[in-house]
């Protein structure tokens, strides 16, 4: 991240072109793999969700520093619209099992349990929208790679995920930020066009493995 740069120059005080930054990025032959249709079509099917639903997926740790996942359950259970779908998966805390539990709704909001770092991909390009609420995490990148609109949560030093357009970013901890700003990607077409373009034509290509492998080696 830009803020780990930060930190090695402002409290280290290593020169600034001695600390470029390397990105985190996705697997090439994953993203590759995980774009056959046929994938999106069978993780689809396997949760009762239709091809012309609005998918949206979040993945990650939940506990108590990241909380934030249950806000975006009870924000997408808000929206009035029977088409938005969420699939959550991660490892949750003990303690929070059962507010997980207690927020799935049958077809509408599912948490799935974890899943292996090869299987995400697959997860996330069944999505039309990925939605990280908490804090920062190397699915992040992952996305970016894979070419997905997102929404985040703003952190400073985390904004080199955005590429022109692709992320939209939430500023509080707040249920009704969520679902107003999940609402504004739902019920604007042309924003939302606009945000799948930036995040294919730039993102694929800034986050690559390959491209970014290549970079440091020139």
């Amino acid at each position: 991240m830009p803020a780990r740069v930060d930190f090695l120059e402002n409290i280290y005080g290593l020169p600034q072109k001695k600390c470029e930054l390397l990105l985190m990025g996705a697997d090439d032959e994953k993203v590759l793999e995980a774009q056959d249709p046929k994938e999106r079509l069978n993780i689809r099917m396997k949760y009762g969700i239709d091809d012309n639903d609005f998918l949206i997926i979040t993945g990650g740790k939940i506990d108590m520093w990241k909380k934030q996942t249950l806000f975006l359950m009870d924000a997408v259970a808000s929206i009035n619209n029977p088409k938005i779908k969420l699939i959550v998966f991660g490892s949750v805390s003990p303690d929070l099992k059962e507010d997980v539990r207690k927020r799935c709704i049958e077809h509408k909001i599912q948490y799935i349990g974890w899943l292996d770092a090869g299987d995400s991909y697959k997860y996330f390009a069944s999505a039309d929208l990925v939605v990280f609420p908490g804090r920062h995490s190397v699915f992040w990148e992952q996305v970016v790679g894979q070419g997905i609109p997102m929404i985040c949560k703003y952190w400073e030093g985390t904004t080199h995920i955005d590429l022109g357009g692709n992320v939209l970013f939430i500023k509080e901890d707040s249920i009704n930020e969520i679902a107003s700003c999940i609402k504004k990607v739902i019920n604007d077409n042309q924003l939302y066009k606009r945000m799948k373009t930036v995040a294919v034509d730039k993102g694929m290509k800034s986050f690559s493995y390959k491209k970014i492998s290549d970079k440091s080696l020139s």
